[in-house]
């Protein structure tokens, strides 16, 4: 079951194939995204075999490329971020590091304030979303984080739960619940991935925060 990390601006999204040809697309980036994603699903032939857009969390660069895709299959977020894509609006981050929220005023100036609102919004539960890819609810980071486990494959895509780094797996400065997030983290390490696909960084094999021992 191949993972495609594809890379757009700061952030990633991913295409992950099941071995019956079922497809999701996972994330969709900044605005402006929309619009390459959907390029590379007709290039890769997986277009008419995509299922839904499964969204990790609710941030502007996750879900800002969404209303471009253009797909007439469901998009999935978890129930705390379903309003933000029926209403058009983006989470707003909570940053815990003057250095970011300079970062982010600035890169605030090249996005726009908010999308559209989208219709064929569906809740992303717990479970297998389809065979051989299981959703896992992992808030912290916000409370509508997901992770996505690929048993089969012992890997798991984070979203922002976690960020790599050369020198490993770091915890994000962005986050609403320290708490809830260290113990998604947690979670996350008692799957005992091989491989940690990360949507800011370097995906790869884990070496965990001591933040979690």
């Amino acid at each position: 079951m191949p993972v495609t990390e594809i890379k757009l601006r700061f952030v990633k999204a991913f295409i992950v194939e099941n071995n019956k040809g079922e497809t999701i697309l996972v994330d969709a980036g900044t605005p402006g995204s929309g619009k390459k994603l959907r390029e590379i699903l007709e290039q890769r032939g997986v277009l008419n075999r995509l299922r839904a857009v499964v969204f990790t969390h609710s941030h502007g660069d996750h879900i800002g490329g969404a209303p471009e895709l253009g797909l007439k299959v469901p998009l999935l977020i978890h129930e705390d971020g379903e309003k933000f894509l029926r209403e058009g609006r983006w989470r707003k981050p909570v940053i815990h590091s003057r250095l970011y929220r300079v970062g982010f005023s600035l890169l605030s100036l090249f996005m726009k304030d908010d999308g559209r609102p989208l219709q064929s919004v569906e809740k992303l539960k717990e479970g297998e979303i389809i065979e051989g890819v299981n959703v896992i609810y992992t808030p912290g980071h916000t409370s509508d984080s997901v992770t996505l486990h690929l048993p089969h494959e012992n890997v798991v895509i984070v979203g922002d739960t976690l960020q790599g780094t050369g020198s490993g797996l770091r915890l994000p400065v962005i986050y609403e619940d320290k708490d809830q997030l260290l113990e998604s983290v947690r979670r996350i390490a008692s799957l005992n991935p091989q491989f940690v696909y990360v949507s800011h960084g370097t995906s790869g094999k884990p070496r965990w925060p001591d933040e979690i021992k």
